[in-house]
């Protein structure tokens, strides 16, 4: 005997699993995993250099001698890490202000900016410099990542927090801003003075325009 057909499961398919969603990670935490990537990678570098210095001055020796006087060797090494060091500052390497507590700093230069600046475009607001380790604590003023730890620079060279002359973080601003005066700084006045010598653009004789046809 045949079986009776069986009848359509109507069981609903369980629904598939939850998509566990990755924690966000604060941007705080990345930042700080940065600055301990360029720590490591400073020390990493200095190691490597002192290395490479040793190396070079134990080969040096040994060539230009053939033995080993302690205190040929002692020279050698000293003027090789003078050399590596010379050839560290053209590579990408991690810099950092050296000041404490920029809120501190005391005798900063009196200058009435607001005056100066229809004349020198706040020049000194494109000048790249490093920021402090209270800068990096604060997490206000922006670094370049490609550039560890220098102020963030827009692509026409100017501070990314300069906004049409005005400072964006002054009262938190670095200590190399508060300290800095304009007037001992030949950059900028020998660039103000090349734009005034230039010739002014020659304005074309109105005798000489042609009219056009109607």
């Amino acid at each position: 005997m045949s079986q009776p057909p069986t009848p359509p499961d109507d069981t609903p398919p369980p629904p598939p699993p939850a998509k566990r969603s990755s924690p966000r990670v604060p941007p705080e935490d990345v930042e700080s995993a940065l600055r301990f990537l360029h720590l490591v990678d400073v020390e990493t570098k200095a190691r490597v250099a002192e290395l490479s210095a040793t190396l070079n001055a134990v080969v040096e020796t040994l060539v230009g001698l053939g033995h080993l006087p302690i205190e040929t060797y002692e020279k050698r090494k000293h003027l090789t890490v003078l050399r590596e060091n010379e050839r560290a500052k053209t590579e990408a390497g991690v810099t950092v202000a050296n000041i404490p507590d920029k809120y501190a700093l005391a005798d900063l230069p009196q200058i009435d900016c607001a005056a100066r600046i229809p004349l020198c475009r706040a020049r000194c607001c494109s000048f790249s410099f490093p920021l402090s380790v209270q800068d990096l604590d604060e997490r206000i003023v922006r670094w370049t990542y490609g550039a560890p730890y220098k102020i963030a620079q827009r692509e026409d060279g100017y501070c990314v927090h300069n906004h049409n002359g005005q400072c964006g973080v002054y009262p938190n601003r670095p200590g190399v801003c508060r300290t800095y005066d304009c007037r001992t700084d030949k950059r900028v006045w020998l660039s103000i003075s090349k734009s005034a010598s230039r010739p002014p653009s020659p304005r074309p004789d109105p005798r000489r325009l042609k009219r056009r046809p109607s």
